[in-house]
């Protein structure tokens, strides 16, 4: 691990939310191959692993081959029996269970994020100053955005309680504004997710919220 995150495991839960069904994808897209042969899921994953993090994986209790695939790291996994609601269910979990962890902040990645270098990541990590009642996410001066993953202090975790719905962090983001710290990043993997088969090439919509 770059010595300059060496720390982090100690102030960063890692929550790693893939529990979705890929409805528009029409088939499981985190098992998908990437142009390079790879499941999509390895190259979502690679950047956290590459920079010595451990993230906690949030999957279906019934996505048997995406538990199987993920058995191949030594990561802690969090098994949802009940994901119909959306995206706020796995959002909830993660939540729920940094609280019961004793780190200052969380980081909520979304597995369908296979663009990110991991120098990217560590560029943003070092970028953040770490202070308290902080929410810090990549923004994009070109595109006039917000992107992923998004990092929260532990004292908002409670908020998380009220999500609903197929929703992540927007409200939160939006009520706490003033605290959110906005890391000027170019990197387009922080923009980019996959919906549907041509966005494994074209890196396609970049709509996915924290």
């Amino acid at each position: 691990m770059p010595s300059s995150i060496s720390n982090l495991n100690e102030r960063l839960q890692v929550c790693f939310l893939a529990a979705g069904f890929s409805r528009r994808f029409g088939s499981a897209k985190l098992l998908a191959p990437m142009p390079d042969g790879r499941q999509l899921i390895e190259h979502s994953l690679q950047p956290y692993l590459e920079l010595g993090l451990s993230p906690t994986v949030f999957l279906r209790a019934d996505d048997q081959a995406l538990l199987t695939q993920i058995k191949h790291h030594p990561l802690p996994t969090i098994l949802l029996e009940d994901v119909s609601e959306g995206l706020s269910v796995s959002v909830r979990a993660a939540a729920e269970y940094a609280q019961s962890k004793e780190h200052s902040f969380t980081l909520f990645a979304l597995a369908d994020m296979p663009y990110l270098r991991a120098s990217a990541l560590e560029n943003f990590l070092d970028a953040i100053d770490w202070q308290e009642n902080s929410i810090f996410a990549p923004f994009s001066q070109e595109q006039g955005r917000l992107g992923n993953p998004a990092i929260f202090h532990r004292n908002y975790l409670t908020e998380f309680s009220k999500l609903h719905g197929d929703q992540g962090a927007r409200p939160i983001l939006k009520t706490h504004s003033d605290n959110l710290r906005k890391i000027d990043s170019l990197d387009i993997g922080f923009y980019k997710d996959v919906d549907t088969k041509e966005d494994l090439t074209s890196g396609g919509p970049t709509g996915s919220e924290p």
